[in-house]
């Protein structure tokens, strides 16, 4: 009884900051939100990617696909491919040849994709 008390109280809370910090306020939590959902879809590569799989989850081409379409500007690119990036050095092993092919792959014409350990996506157009 007690947690749902809390839960009712946290969606309260969240909902009132979320009026009350205005456009700022939703735009940071949005990139947040961004970041997790580009990097659990790319969690459907990283097996492929670190070479714990041998074959390409349909999962993964189509979170590409929807990665591709969340980034319709070079900053919202380069912030897109750091997530990605981080969630690649989280995981451990990214063999850059498999990196490097999965667009292709999956038929996604994707330019941001970080394909090595060492990427710099400040350095996306």
């Amino acid at each position: 009884m007690m947690p749902t008390r809390y839960l009712a109280a946290l969606a309260a809370a969240v909902a009132l900051l979320l009026l009350s910090g205005g456009r700022q306020g939703a735009e940071a939590g949005s990139k947040d939100n961004d970041c997790a959902v580009v990097q659990t879809a790319f969690g459907d590569c990283m097996g492929y990617v670190a070479g714990l799989d041998d074959k390409l989850s349909p999962r993964c081409c189509r979170g590409l696909a929807d990665i591709k379409s969340m980034a319709p500007t070079a900053d919202r690119r380069r912030a897109l491919c750091a997530c990605i990036h981080s969630e690649m050095v989280a995981g451990g092993m990214v063999l850059p040849d498999r990196a490097t092919s999965l667009p292709a792959k999956c038929g996604v014409r994707i330019t941001f994709l970080p394909t090595r350990y060492y990427f710099q996506c400040s350095r996306i157009p």
